[in-house]
């Protein structure tokens, strides 16, 4: 019986089997390359959490996957159908492309075709965040110059991740996106081997002397307790997490403004992300208890997943991911899918 992989190990392994191909820097995959009862913070409770704005974002941000056709190629119709299902669906804010948005299989061209198409389709109804990450600054600088010249609300970066940069690589890299860009820089600390792990204090101290970044995405452990010292610090202006929003509420009562979760489920994660804001505490934790078999879920099968579901909700063509064959779930994982399925069925509002 094959090995089962993780979430994060899938990720991980398909990424990096991605930059090791031959050729990959030369080539058209990757051109331009080289040279993701509690009590709510006063903070929080009673903020306008529906209507975010680039000084303090809040709420559930859906990382978009990206539709690929049974050829491989990008499907711009499913990634236009995407960006308006998330905005019916209720997110607070769009986000691409990140780890769950396989940017690691995206040429340069693709990239910024993508942004464009999902600036346009949201066309201003919800904030968009646009993965600028590439393995030098000089890369991740264009494309923070192409999102913020098409519109976009803000921009999101990993820390260079080849190479085995050093903090003073870091620095480098997210001043040099400071000073290309005036939109919000969204630090994505996901620890290896997306870059290094990065401490609080030293993102605290980049934003002290950047205010741009003064936007976290956290993912390294104890991420709840990061959260706090970024509250704490008086200094950030908005505090998300990822990691399928698996644990919410704890870091929403650790002062964090929202959560980047993939987008199948998005609905529910923003009704859970809203009642709480509302200080509906019990009913935030009964719906996020509903939802939790499906994060179990995602994080044993990954992409996936993801894209199953959005095969399922009428989104997407295909559950494609690009250079792999099929495989994944099998029909006993659909019948467990489809269990826990009828507890979210009412609440999924598109």
């Amino acid at each position: 019986m094959g090995q089962t992989l993780n979430r994060r190990e899938f990720v991980r392994r398909t990424a990096l089997a991605a930059v090791s191909l031959p050729g990959f820097a030369q080539g058209s995959l990757a051109r331009g390359w080289v040279g993701e009862g509690f009590a709510l913070p006063r903070a929080t409770r009673g903020r306008p959490y529906d209507a975010p704005t680039e000084e303090n974002f809040r709420g559930i941000f859906a990382i978009l996957q990206t539709p690929f056709r049974e050829d491989d190629q990008l499907d711009w119709e499913d990634l236009d159908r995407e960006v308006s299902f998330c905005v019916r669906a209720g997110a607070h804010g769009l986000v691409w492309p990140q780890l769950a948005g396989e940017f690691y299989l995206l040429s340069e061209e693709e990239r910024l075709r993508g942004a464009e198409v999902v600036v346009r389709a949201a066309a201003g109804r919800k904030p968009v965040v646009i993965g600028v990450q590439a393995p030098v600054k000089e890369v991740a600088v264009k494309f923070a110059r192409h999102a913020e010249e098409k519109g976009a609300d803000a921009v999101i970066a990993l820390p260079p991740f080849l190479g085995g940069a050093g903090l003073d690589t870091v620095t480098s890299y997210y001043r040099s996106l400071a000073q290309a860009v005036k939109i919000p820089i969204f630090i994505q600390n996901s620890g290896e081997p997306w870059g290094p792990a990065l401490s609080p204090s030293f993102v605290i101290d980049l934003a002290r002397q950047y205010p741009q970044l003064g936007y976290i995405k956290e993912e390294v452990s104890p991420v709840a307790h990061r959260m706090a010292e970024y509250a704490h610090s008086g200094v950030m202006k908005s505090i998300f997490s990822g990691s399928a929003g698996r644990n919410l509420l704890d870091e929403l009562a650790h002062g964090s403004s929202g959560s980047m979760p993939a987008c199948e489920f998005v609905d529910v994660d923003a009704q859970v992300y809203d009642l709480a804001a509302a200080g509906r505490d019990q009913e935030a934790r009964d719906l996020f208890r509903k939802l939790l078999p499906m994060i179990n879920l995602e994080e044993i099968y990954g992409l996936r997943l993801m894209k199953a579901v959005l095969v399922r909700r009428g989104i997407f063509k295909t559950a494609k991911l690009r250079g792999a064959g099929s495989g994944g779930m099998d029909a006993l994982d659909e019948k467990e899918m489809e269990a826990w399925w009828k507890d979210l069925a009412p609440y999924l509002r598109v």
